[in-house]
């Protein structure tokens, strides 16, 4: 079912998804934590672009365990594959790190006074969102750690050999 679409390993083309909208999560939940116009302005925004990174990700982690079945014995794709297993745990952490802040904030929009006055962020809120910046942090190492190795996987060796000769010169 991951293998491939049209003849084409569907990992390629899944796990640019997880490469956009991971490190997106992370920076919205950075922005979310400590930019309070842009709690406002972007509602649940944080959470659901968390969310659809999350849902992304096991189909990417599937699809590249089909791709390294059909090539065995590479052992950067091993490496690669090891270091992507953590990817879902870490984007289900920032999940549900980014859907509590979002939470947390609302209730305590919704128990000020009025909609244009300033609102004291609680205690849980402020600590959510030291965690959130945590978080973002580690989702953000955690992807580049992942793309990297893939990416070697992938290049490793390309342009490091001697272009072939045109002929006789």
């Amino acid at each position: 079912m991951f293998d491939t679409v049209l003849g084409i390993p569907v990992h390629p083309l899944v796990v640019h998804a997880v490469v956009v909208l991971a490190p997106l999560a992370a920076l919205l939940m950075v922005l979310f934590a400590v930019w309070g116009r842009f709690r406002t302005w972007s509602g649940p925004l944080t959470p659901a672009v968390a969310t659809l990174a999350l849902v992304v990700s096991p189909v990417a982690t599937q699809s590249g365990e089909a791709l390294q079945r059909r090539l065995p014995g590479n052992e950067a794709i091993a490496e690669h594959a090891e270091l992507g297993d953590t990817l879902p745990w870490v984007l289900l952490a920032a999940t549900v790190v980014a859907w509590l802040m979002w939470w947390f904030w609302r209730r305590d929009r919704v128990g000020a006074a009025a909609p244009s006055a300033p609102v004291a962020s609680s205690g849980v809120s402020k600590a959510l969102a030291v965690v959130g910046v945590l978080v973002a942090l580690g989702l953000a190492v955690d992807v580049a750690l992942v793309g990297h190795s893939g990416a070697t996987a992938v290049w490793q060796g390309v342009g490091s050999q001697p272009a072939p000769s045109g002929g006789d010169d």
